[in-house]
């Protein structure tokens, strides 16, 4: 009797102190959001978006302007070399002239356009490094403040209920930020 008695109490002290606990335990909170979705509709994302694209078209117009030169050079070299025949030497002397010119314009131009190729490329990979942090810190401050367990990117994600997407939850925090200036001038 005494045996039973100390088997019962054994086994009353094992549930009150290893299995009701576990029945009060937090649920694990699991989250996904959409960094490419915040960077498209972010206005943080779309200011950045619209700087890169007026930097494209400035470095686009300036190339433009250059290839519109080097036409006019080969037009005019054209005219000169089609009486080639019959030129005197001082028409000969301009005619070369103009081909130097015309190579030295078309080397610069080709050095100009790998120049802005990598500028642009410099300038768009710093942005997206910037945007890229700034996102990461406002999910991981959301998920610290809201006690999620792990945050994944929706493009690693198979599958998710909709209710653990908080994509719009980080727009709306970066949007207020922003409007609030709190972001350095890129």
């Amino acid at each position: 009797m005494h045996k039973l008695k100390i088997f019962f109490l054994v086994h009353f002290f094992t549930i009150v102190v290893f299995i009701i606990p576990s029945y009060g335990a937090d649920v694990i909170k699991i989250g996904v959001a959409d960094t490419q979705k915040v960077l498209d509709t972010s206005l943080l994302g779309k200011k950045m978006t619209n700087e890169l694209n007026k930097l494209h078209t400035d470095f686009s117009a300036d190339l433009k302007a250059k290839g519109q030169e080097i036409e006019k050079l080969q037009k005019e070299i054209k005219k000169l070399s089609i009486s080639e025949h019959s030129l005197s030497e001082v028409d000969k002397e301009k005619l070369e002239k103009k081909t130097r010119e015309l190579n030295i314009k078309i080397f610069d131009a080709e050095n100009l356009k790998q120049k802005y190729k990598n500028e642009f490329n410099k300038e768009e990979t710093n942005r997206l490094k910037y945007i890229t942090k700034v996102v990461q810190e406002v999910i991981s401050e959301i998920g610290k403040k809201e006690g999620y367990l792990l945050i994944k990117n929706k493009r690693g994600a198979v599958y998710y209920p909709e209710e653990v997407d908080f994509t719009a939850k980080v727009i709306k925090i970066l949007d207020s930020r922003y409007k609030e200036g709190k972001f350095k001038e890129r």
